[in-house]
C-alpha cells in the first residue's frame, strides 16, 4: 500500500479547501459517549488515553469498511493519510488526505481534555472537505466521548453524480467509526 500513498503525499490539497464550507455543504457531527473515568485529567492507561493512541495511528474505522495507510504513527501535522475503502469486495478506491493539526489538550474553561487530529483532502478525493477526529473527556463528569467532525462536499464529477450513495456511504463509515472507537476503548 505504500505506493499509493507515495504517489498521494506530492498532491496539494484540494482546490477550494481554503475557503471553508459553503451553504450547501453537508456538516456532521457525530458523537458517542464510550467510557467513564474518575473526574481529574485522563488516566494513564484508561479509555480516553487507549482511544487517544487508536484515533492517532488512524485506527478509526471499522476494517471491513476502511484500511488506513500512514507513513508514520502516531500521525504529525504535514502527514499524508491514505485510506482504501472496501466499497465491494475486490473493488477498492484508494484516496488520501493531509494532517493539518494534531491536538493533545487541557481546555480549562470548557473542564475538557481532548485528543486527536484534522485532516485536509487532497486534491483527486472523492470529496472535498475537512474532519476532526477525537475523543474527549469532561474533567468534571468524568465521561469520554468519541467525536467525528466535518465539513464536505463532493470533490470529483463522479461523486457529484452519485451524491445521495456517496452520502449514505459516508455516514454509514462515520457511525461504523463511533463503533469501533468504542471497542478501542475497551
Amino acid at each position: 500500500m505504500r505506493a499509493p500513498l507515495e504517489r498521494w503525499s506530492a498532491r496539494a490539497l484540494s482546490p477550494g479547501l481554503a475557503n471553508g464550507p459553503g451553504p450547501r455543504d453537508a456538516r456532521d457531527v457525530y458523537e458517542l459517549e464510550i467510557a467513564r473515568e474518575p473526574a481529574g485529567d485522563a488516566l494513564d492507561d484508561g479509555p480516553f488515553r487507549r482511544t487517544a493512541r487508536a484515533i492517532l495511528r488512524y485506527d478509526i474505522f471499522e476494517p471491513r469498511t476502511l484500511t488506513g495507510c500512514l507513513e508514520r504513527a502516531p500521525l504529525r501535522v504535514g502527514d499524508t493519510v491514505g485510506a482504501r475503502y472496501h466499497l465491494a469486495p475486490g473493488l477498492d478506491l484508494f484516496f488520501a488526505s493531509r494532517v493539518s493539526a494534531v491536538f493533545d489538550e487541557l481546555v480549562a474553561e470548557r473542564s475538557l481534555r481532548r485528543a486527536g487530529f484534522t485532516y485536509r483532502t487532497l486534491e483527486g478525493h472523492p470529496e472535498l472537505g475537512e474532519e476532526t477526529f477525537s475523543v474527549e473527556k469532561n474533567t468534571r463528569s468524568g465521561a469520554v466521548v468519541v467525536a467525528l467532525r466535518a465539513w464536505s462536499r463532493p470533490g470529483l464529477w463522479i461523486t457529484r453524480l452519485g451524491w445521495i450513495v456517496g452520502r449514505r456511504l459516508q455516514i454509514a463509515a462515520s457511525e461504523g467509526a463511533l463503533r469501533h472507537l468504542a471497542r478501542a476503548a475497551e
